[in-house]
């Protein structure tokens, strides 16, 4: 299933990923998990590096379409998208773009699963418009939803997590995002109910996301990850996220960075750690 999360403060936007990626193949007419990798790419930047644009993506869920990694197809939309200097820059539109390339693989690949037994796949598209002071950012997950959406207002700071959401949602919240729905499948009355969501907001672990300077963003970014990946190494079950984190930083003077490059390396080493 993998981690994915972004930090948005008024300095710039960070984005991480793990590593960890599943294969599914349709056997008998059913998507099933036949492999786990912990070396696959899930943040890159639109453009490449040469003429690459204030514009990031990540990826998350199902790691392949058919025989393709979802990797090749990002690098493969990247490629493509315009960057020259006369090109206006605008992340909504990039994201639209994105999300049609996408549809139309995954239409072609499960299109013929019942919607209910397709398996999930999620982006996040963020950066920098021109013109703007502050990133955007957009998201989608197929099957679900018919257009990107926006994953914050464009005013807006803070952080967001998808994927594996539950473990740092409990850290940060102070409960299961699932725990109303266990409670009401156990019978639990409208009043009690009430009585639970007058509580919750002061569980919340309140952050000073304003003022936040972009390296205490990295670290969060980081913390929202490496608490998830630890989460999934002890949980009963196969680790659902793992290997190294990969992060990125946009901001509007220079533009997207990494913080830890994908490379190549022979067992053993360590890196984006």
């Amino acid at each position: 299933m993998s981690v994915v999360a972004t930090v948005k403060v008024y300095d710039g936007i960070v984005l991480g990923a793990e590593s960890m990626t599943q294969l599914i193949a349709t056997i008998n007419g059913q998507p099933q998990l036949i492999k786990s990798y912990e070396n696959a790419q899930k943040l890159f930047e639109v453009g490449g590096p040469e003429g690459g644009l204030p514009i990031g993506i990540l990826t998350y869920g199902i790691g392949n379409i058919g025989r393709r990694s979802i990797e090749s197809f990002v690098r493969e939309f990247s490629r493509s998208e315009p960057h020259g200097e006369d090109q206006a820059i605008e992340v909504e539109q990039t994201a639209r773009r994105f999300y049609t390339f996408m549809k139309n693989h995954y239409d072609q690949a499960f299109g013929a699963v019942p919607i209910e037994q397709r398996p999930a796949m999620g982006f996040m598209v963020a950066g920098y418009s021109d013109g703007q002071h502050l990133a955007s950012e957009w998201e989608f997950v197929l099957p679900l939803n018919a257009e990107p959406i926006p994953a914050r207002g464009q005013n807006d700071v803070g952080a967001s997590w998808r994927g594996v959401g539950a473990p740092f949602t409990r850290l940060m919240f102070g409960c299961d995002p699932t725990l109303e729905h266990q409670l009401q499948q156990a019978g639990a009355s409208q009043e009690e109910l009430d009585r639970l969501r007058s509580v919750l907001p002061g569980l919340a672990t309140n952050v000073a996301f304003d003022g936040m300077p972009l390296q205490d963003a990295i670290g969060y970014c980081r913390f929202v990850i490496q608490t998830t990946i630890g989460w999934c190494a002890y949980a009963l079950g196969a680790a659902a996220c793992g290997g190294p984190i990969k992060m990125a930083t946009i901001t509007p003077g220079s533009g997207f960075d990494w913080i830890t490059p994908p490379k190549q390396y022979v067992g053993g080493e360590k890196h984006g750690h």
